[in-house]
């Protein structure tokens, strides 16, 4: 299948876009292609590529967050990549912040950052969406929260903040504590603001979304091919080095899933069928998430790299 393209008239007619944008973002749902995207727009525009994926932030979780392989960091520069150990812990809030300095030191140094990933709740963060900064927090009814069952857990969120439980799987234990931490301590619930419009009008948003047929075939390679890369080992050797099997991006798809097999609660012959359901239905909620954010360039079909790059040349060589 070629590429269908769904572009802003400013790019199609060669008229002129805003502004010249300060980065390009290239965002979608896991398997979607955006990696190849990136790498291409990087190498033709003197680019580095910025984190935006929520696992891949932390040290050691490599293959099952499908982080950029050594080769690729050779070709290209990348920031906030294993930026944090698996016991740190990173928000929205913060994450934004972490962005935003690595792309004004990129920018410093005459390059054009290129944000890709697919965690939502990141990207709207930066780009105009940002949580109170006061929100507070307390460690005690945290840790009497993660003592209940997920199932009671997430019964009680759909109650206090059914907005925000229709964004979390039931299953996302640290989402779904977080918000009835916030809950149980504000008597609100998870709240936005709209921050930084500034930041918004200043990117250059790439949307990856092919048909959910080729996602689903994507995705279903992409899990065969972790599986014989060697993610059971990786998940083994991250819990021998004590890494806490409850903590964040433990609870990540694929590193879920394994524990569960590792700990006798999952059939080892279950295994790949159920880290490819959890990514589909996964990839299902990213999707509902970048609907929300206004995209210059939506790519529905399978890559063609030389045609997404010539699209881009009318806004970034001028």
């Amino acid at each position: 299948m070629k590429a269908e393209f769904t572009v802003q008239n400013t790019i199609q007619n060669g008229q002129t876009f805003r502004q010249k944008p300060e980065f390009i973002v290239v965002a979608g749902p896991t398997a979607s292609g955006k990696s190849d995207i990136a790498m291409a727009l990087a190498e033709r525009y003197q680019g580095t590529i910025v984190c935006c994926d929520s696992v891949q932030l932390y040290r050691g979780f490599d293959i099952g967050s499908a982080k950029p392989s050594l080769a690729d960091r050779e070709r290209v520069p990348h920031h906030l990549y294993d930026v944090f150990n698996w016991n740190e812990s990173c928000d929205a809030a913060a994450y934004a912040q972490l962005a935003r300095r690595a792309i004004n030191e990129i920018r410093g140094n005459g390059r054009v950052p290129i944000l890709v990933g697919g965690t939502g709740l990141y990207l709207r963060a930066l780009l105009g969406d940002a949580w109170d900064l006061d929100v507070p927090s307390d460690e005690g009814l945290r840790r009497d929260l993660s003592q209940r069952p997920s199932g009671d857990l997430f019964s009680e969120l759909q109650k206090v903040d059914p907005a925000r439980a229709s964004q979390l799987h039931p299953n996302d234990r640290f989402r779904v504590i977080r918000a009835l931490e916030i809950n149980k301590l504000t008597g609100q619930p998870v709240k936005f603001r709209q921050a930084n419009t500034a930041q918004f009008e200043a990117a250059f948003m790439i949307l990856v979304c092919p048909d959910r047929s080729i996602l689903h075939e994507r995705i279903q390679t992409r899990t065969s091919e972790m599986l014989r890369a060697g993610l059971e080992r990786e998940v083994r050797e991250l819990l021998n080095a004590g890494v806490d099997p409850d903590c964040k991006p433990m609870q990540s798809i694929g590193y879920k899933q394994l524990v569960a097999m590792i700990q006798g609660e999952l059939d080892s012959s279950q295994l790949e069928e159920k880290i490819s359901v959890a990514t589909r239905q996964y990839a299902k909620r990213q999707m509902t998430w970048f609907k929300k954010v206004p995209a210059d360039m939506t790519i529905t079909g399978s890559s063609d790299l030389s045609k997404i790059t010539g699209l881009v040349d009318v806004v970034f060589k001028k």
